[in-house]
């Protein structure tokens, strides 16, 4: 079926509908079935392309469904869909039956009243850890003002506090830094955050230097080799031209009027390693409370801040 194209604003709009909130993913089985799920797994990898990316355990019953379809969509529930949200992660034996849904492209089920809605055709999938992530190219969208439906800490309901209650939260800490290094603990984090960037990035055959070159290049197109070496090292990164020389010998990278760009290859795989980058964030997520990664948050844009 053709794809219309999508505008990065409307996507832009569109996803903003997310917070820490609650989906709905269906497709259409082999044989013909609707099948659907809750999850809260949903998150953005790219405006241009447009991709989303969601992940489903390896365990669930619904995975080899999902891994044979070529289409699915994610509905966004609006905060008067509680109740569809519980029955979508029920044990029934129908979770359409009397449902208000309709069939849409490719006979996938869409779901009504929700705050939006996206088609998507299957880009890639990939195994993390315990749950396949799958990222999807937007086809169709589209969005309601009606409030999102969001879940936390066992409820639905608000997921932060107040900016004025967090910056409570992190004054009261400030005793703590004084029993750890803080860079031993901040180089720790990061190697644990970038972990399966690090591994997806080796499997293409990317050294670091090389990986750099790619992420410079993806913060901002055409830059100058001046440039693009002046931005590593603002991350802390002596980049060699010997990275940048290997990145055009093999056709991720290019040159022109004295600035670098990044080859269709290029941000093909760029693309690729942010969807990775976007799922590890979600396992990250799940390991604190909302609270928590809001102040964590606030702490690194802080300390991140050049005097």
């Amino acid at each position: 079926m053709a794809e219309p194209s999508i505008d990065p604003h409307a996507l832009r709009q569109a996803l903003g509908a997310f917070v820490t909130g609650v989906t709905i993913v269906t497709t259409r089985s082999a044989d013909g079935r609707p099948v659907g799920l809750t999850a809260n797994s949903f998150n953005s990898v790219s405006l241009d392309p447009p991709l989303v990316l969601w992940s489903l355990a390896l365990t669930s019953q619904h995975i080899d469904v999902f891994r044979a379809a070529g289409w699915w969509a994610v509905h966004i529930l609006a905060a008067n869909q509680e109740q569809l949200s519980a029955r979508f992660a029920a044990r029934v034996t129908d979770r359409f039956e009397g449902i208000d849904w309709s069939e849409g492209p490719g006979g996938v089920p869409m779901l009504a009243g929700c705050t939006a809605r996206f088609l998507c055709r299957t880009a890639f999938e990939y195994e993390g850890g315990d749950h396949a992530i799958f990222v999807g190219h937007v086809a169709e969208l589209s969005t309601d003002p009606a409030a999102p439906l969001i879940y936390h800490g066992g409820r639905y309901g608000r997921v932060m506090p107040p900016a004025e209650r967090l910056a409570e939260i992190a004054a009261g800490d400030e005793g703590e830094f004084g029993r750890h290094f803080i860079g031993h603990l901040l180089g720790r984090a990061r190697h644990v955050a970038f972990a399966d960037v690090r591994r997806e990035y080796r499997k293409r055959g990317l050294r670091a230097a090389e990986y750099t070159v790619l992420a410079g290049l993806g913060l901002g197109d055409a830059l100058s080799r001046e440039a693009l070496i002046a931005r590593a090292g603002k991350g802390g990164v002596d980049l060699p031209d010997a990275a940048i020389d290997s990145m055009s010998d093999r056709g991720l990278i290019s040159a022109s009027d004295g600035k670098l760009h990044l080859t269709e290859s290029g941000r093909r795989m760029l693309t690729e390693l942010i969807a990775v980058a976007q799922a590890t964030q979600l396992k990250l997520e799940d390991r604190l409370e909302a609270e928590e990664m809001g102040v964590l948050m606030h702490l690194l844009r802080k300390l991140s801040e050049e005097d």
